[in-house]
């Protein structure tokens, strides 16, 4: 997977939550006056890095828009989202392809995939399918303005019922082979309409129901080249989350797990209240990757705000490898106050709000 994306991504949102917090404006009307604007063929924000993919308008919504609001699973859709344009990169590189709401699949078909997959499952008291969701993605190429690639991904829960009716959970390997077999099935539907275009499949495991800042995760990605009918090779994901502090992340992941520790202290001694602060580490094949962090306290002044972040700025520079993006936000119980960001290639950014 590539990092660079995601560090696109998160120096892109601090940038504007700045602009939003001290009321300035990315839109052609905020040019100077007298300047007329060029009417743009791209939204303003792809064209700041070429890490983003450029879009073709006018904007169409994807066509399953508003059916997780009808389950009872938590996903986390900034993660799914930004993890498929991620894995799209490799294949629809943004030099070539504009991205597109997915247009081809629709409410009623990811419906009927749900049902059919509960009615498949066996054994149990009540019968429980593994998927939950489908997003898809659409690339288009810049020169025509053509389909030419989709990413497909399938979020998944791993809970299901026993002969007995016990709840059971699969593990990663067991989610990965059902996974698989039910690709295979959508992936013969959707090429129904689109026989000849390449697609990428991800399958992405669902949160815990108990887990509120834990996201899921990817655990395999499968390819569907140009003109074939089916998948043609499968690769497993190695991503895992964990939250700091934790007992799981201190057993897996020691010193990442000391070194977290240490700055909670150095914090606490520092500002000489409570500051309550939660952290969401990222680890691909084993290596921490991304960190985010928030602060929560109640600070009395901007100046106590600065003098903070600026001195958990340089703990954490201290403290964690330069190859690990950090996200920091402080805030109190009601409003952000800061954002620092270090990403782990480029130059650190941090922002105080003025209101």
């Amino acid at each position: 997977m590539n990092a660079k994306f995601l560090t696109g991504c998160r120096l892109m949102t601090a940038f504007l939550l700045t602009m939003a917090a001290t009321g300035c404006s990315l839109l052609p009307g905020s040019q100077e006056k007298g300047v007329e604007p060029a009417t743009p063929s791209l939204s303003p924000i792809v064209e700041v890095s070429e890490d983003y993919y450029g879009s073709l308008p006018p904007y169409k919504p994807n066509q399953t828009r508003g059916m997780l609001s009808d389950t009872k699973y938590r996903i986390d859709f900034s993660h799914l989202e930004l993890g498929l344009m991620e894995f799209a990169r490799d294949t629809f590189p943004t030099s070539e392809y504009y991205f597109q709401e997915g247009q081809q699949i629709k409410k009623e078909q990811v419906t009927e995939w749900i049902a059919q997959d509960k009615a498949s499952a066996t054994g149990g008291q009540k019968k429980k399918g593994i998927l939950v969701h489908v997003l898809e993605h659409d690339y288009v190429t810049k020169d025509k303005g053509q389909l030419a690639g989709m990413v497909l991904g399938l979020s998944l829960s791993p809970e299901y019922q026993d002969a007995t009716g016990q709840d059971k959970m699969y593990t990663t390997q067991e989610l990965q082979a059902k996974g698989q077999q039910l690709a295979s099935r959508i992936v013969q539907s959707v090429r129904v309409n689109t026989p000849t275009v390449p697609m990428l499949v991800l399958l992405y495991q669902v949160p815990e129901a108990n887990s509120s800042l834990v996201p899921g995760h990817f655990i395999m990605s499968g390819t569907v080249n140009a003109n074939e009918a089916a998948i043609s090779k499968w690769q497993p994901i190695d991503e895992e989350f964990y939250l700091f502090p934790s007992s799981d992340v201190e057993k897996k992941y020691a010193q990442q797990s000391l070194q977290y520790d240490k700055l909670m202290r150095q914090a606490q001694s520092y500002f000489g209240e409570y500051v309550g602060m939660t952290g969401v580490g990222r680890f691909m094949s084993g290596k921490l990757t991304e960190l985010t962090i928030t602060a929560t306290a109640e600070y009395d002044s901007r100046t106590e705000v600065l003098q903070f972040t600026q001195f958990a700025a340089g703990a954490i520079n201290q403290l964690f490898d330069k190859s690990v993006h950090v996200n920091l936000y402080v805030q109190s119980m009601n409003k952000p106050l800061a954002i620092y960001i270090r990403p782990n290639a480029g130059e650190p950014y941090m922002h105080i709000y003025r209101q």
